[in-house]
């Protein structure tokens, strides 16, 4: 059974970044062909029927009975105020209201209207945005990730805008994070470079197998302490891979209804000829810095690598996450819900809502930010 879920496991590679918004999964509505409610309703109520039902299903936060007990009593309100309903964005935000403090960057919902008019606001205000020209190392730089040495400062300055590369993004026309790294290190040891700062304030996720790289250049391998992955199983995620029902029926007939399937992390065998980087690491942490990144800074934190400047985090250091598509059938919302929750290695702090610095920086005035590193860190 262990080898059959660990197997499954490995083949579901269910992010929105992995998913084509063509091969986005609707949600199928046959198991309520025959319910009153939904027989009478409109569109709006039908799908408002198929999202509870699926919020409830899918997310891990539901995984309890009590939780989904109380979210299934929302329903009758919700039904009755998508009875006078009169746009998709209105239904939109009926179903916001169910998110709740759900509503985050990984469980999300839009309406094809509302994609669009944000989608060119967004444009517009790129493009209206000042290019400055005095912020120094630390604006943002026109790359996925790029360094810069500062031998006057025995300083190395890494900028990791996002977690992705030539192997992630199956492009070989972009760098590879690897390849970088070994020069990188290789440079700060040639030349001594006491400090190295990670600047991931732009950064906000990816794939997080970057950041492990990059940890294993400054812990060991057995030594660095993992999230612990729990999954919850659900018929959108048979909808990405239907042995996942096979291996459902399975962890519940052996006594787990309403238990996640936990992943705990198995500890990383010695790396033979590994080396570690002795020098000082200082963090850089935005309210921008989500996901992938996030992760980056709640493992230097919970392994005690280095120090975290810079503001107090817009995510919880154990989180929701891995996301799976979907689309409402009846009025075309589509979102994504996530289907894992990730437990920090310190469980001592498992409920913290954010994850604070270190130090605090002001980030908006950046040749300040910058000083204050040289001042501290700097030779």
């Amino acid at each position: 059974m262990k080898h059959l879920l660990l197997l499954l496991l490995c083949c579901l590679s269910l992010t929105a970044a992995a998913q084509p918004w063509r091969q986005m999964k609707t949600l199928d509505d046959a198991p309520f062909l025959h319910n009153k409610a939904y027989q009478k309703g409109n569109k709006y109520q039908r799908d408002a029927i198929l999202f509870v039902d699926m919020l409830a299903d899918t997310h891990p936060y539901y995984a309890k009975r009590a939780r989904r007990d109380s979210l299934l009593s929302t329903q009758p309100a919700l039904l009755k105020a998508c009875g006078k309903c009169k746009s998709d964005s209105a239904f939109s935000q009926l179903l916001y209201g169910v998110l709740g403090r759900l509503h985050d960057k990984h469980t999300d919902l839009m309406d094809t209207v509302t994609y669009g008019v944000r989608l060119r606001e967004k444009m517009a205000q790129k493009a209206a945005e000042p290019v400055s020209h005095d912020e120094g190392i630390m604006a943002r730089h026109d790359a996925l990730f790029d360094y810069t040495l500062l031998p006057e400062h025995s300083l190395c300055y890494l900028q990791l805008n996002q977690c992705a590369d030539a192997r992630t993004q199956r492009d070989a026309s972009l760098p590879r994070f690897d390849v970088l790294l070994e020069e990188m290190f290789g440079a700060i040891d040639s030349l001594g470079i006491a400090t190295l700062v990670v600047d991931a304030q732009y950064n906000n996720g990816g794939n997080s197998g970057l950041c492990t790289e990059l940890l294993l250049h400054l812990c060991r391998a057995e030594q660095l302490r993992d999230f612990t992955t729990y999954l919850r199983f659900s018929r959108l995620m048979e909808m990405y891979n239907p042995g996942v029902a096979t291996v459902r029926q399975q962890w519940e007939a052996e006594g787990h209804a309403d238990e996640m399937y936990s992943r705990p992390t198995p500890p990383m065998p010695p790396i033979e000829g590994q080396k570690i980087y002795g020098g000082r690491v200082v963090f850089v942490m935005s309210e921008r810095t989500y996901s992938s990144a996030g992760m980056l800074m709640t493992l230097a934190r919970d392994n005690h690598i280095g120090t975290i400047v810079g503001t107090t985090s817009s995510f919880p250091p154990s989180h929701y996450g891995e996301v799976l598509p979907y689309v409402l059938p009846n009025t075309g919302v589509f979102g994504t819900v996530c289907c894992k929750y990730f437990a920090r290695p310190d469980v001592t702090h498992l409920e913290d809502e954010a994850l604070e610095p270190d130090v605090r920086l002001d980030l908006t005035d950046k040749a300040a930010a910058w000083q204050y590193i040289l001042t501290h860190y700097g030779k």
